[in-house]
């Protein structure tokens, strides 16, 4: 059983995790029709004396068909922890919005049959602007990474373009405290229907963003000081190498925003749950009245490059 995990680890594959968890779901459903099969066999045999040899071995197997699966999933939860950089399963969490030309735009609905998600098991997005990683991290540098999060929702995210899978309508209809500016149709031009059906949203720096205004794909940081509260916007110099930060809840887990538009240095977009609490921006974000308790915490300016 260890070589037949260690087969996978030499492999190279991007999710380490996904590949034992579909090893073990498939050595179940293999064992399941097995385990099927011989009880059938064994209706037949145990009453019978004339078949009294074949009782014993036949349940060696029934026990084997068993006790290996089992075997095999209780291993692999260890050979994951023990490979992994977290040693152990983790819940991270990091908002993101994505914005194009000044329209905030939407992941694709999960395609999956009674999916709630789009993406793995382990690293995800349930249709409410989070990337959920809930798992092991077996190499942080691209399992936590946003790169990692638009390869494993169909899309792919480039120093010079961006692709995001996406429904036909891409526009995002919860537009919490920020506010569209742009033309839509503009948006809707870059989604194309792939020969599966589905649909992406495809952008390379230099497109026409409406006006004659070219884009180019730049992303923005916005992370929680716990010892002041405070939190600071930093423009990433390279978006997919964003790393998420070890928090379950947003803040102080971070918020990412995604966007194609003119280059600029800093962004007014801000995820719900930092605008929520902004002490100037609360009110614009759905908070009834300003209310000291809960809007308690501030941007301040700094400069830096990735983080």
């Amino acid at each position: 059983m260890n070589s037949l995990l260690q087969t996978f680890a030499a492999a190279g594959t991007s999710d380490l995790e996904a590949d034992i968890n579909a090893l073990s779901l498939n050595s179940i459903g293999i064992a399941a029709i097995v385990l099927v099969v011989l009880l059938g066999i064994s209706v037949k045999v145990v009453n019978n004396k004339k078949y009294k040899v074949v009782k014993k071995p036949l349940f060696a197997l029934i026990a084997a068909t068993i006790i290996l699966p089992t075997l095999l999933m209780a291993g692999s939860t260890v050979y994951l922890n023990v490979k992994s950089e977290s040693k152990g399963p983790v819940h991270w969490h990091t908002d993101i919005e994505m914005w194009v030309c000044g329209q905030e735009i939407e992941l694709r609905n999960p395609t999956g049959f009674l999916s709630n998600k789009i993406g793995t098991s382990t690293y995800h997005e349930h249709d409410d602007k989070r990337i959920h990683l809930e798992g092991v991290v077996v190499e942080k540098e691209y399992d936590a990474s946003l790169e990692k999060f638009f390869d494993v929702t169909d899309g792919k995210l480039e120093a010079d373009s961006w692709t995001v899978a996406v429904e036909e309508d891409p526009i995002e209809n919860d537009l919490d405290g920020d506010k569209a500016r742009g033309d839509v149709q503009t948006v809707k031009d870059f989604v194309s229907r792939g020969d599966d059906g589905l649909y992406t949203l495809s952008v390379e720096n230099g497109n026409d963003c409406g006006d004659g205004q070219s884009g180019e794909v730049q992303a923005f940081l916005f992370r929680y000081n716990k010892s002041n509260d405070t939190y600071t916007q930093t423009k990433l110099d390279e978006p997919k190498r964003y790393l998420m930060r070890d928090e379950s809840i947003v803040p102080p887990g971070d918020c990412v925003v995604v966007e194609f538009d003119t280059p600029k240095n800093s962004t007014d977009r801000l995820c719900q749950q930092y605008g929520v609490r902004d002490v100037d921006r609360c009110t614009e974000f759905g908070v009834s009245e300003f209310n000291p308790d809960l809007c308690n915490i501030r941007q301040i300016v700094e400069s830096g490059g990735d983080q």
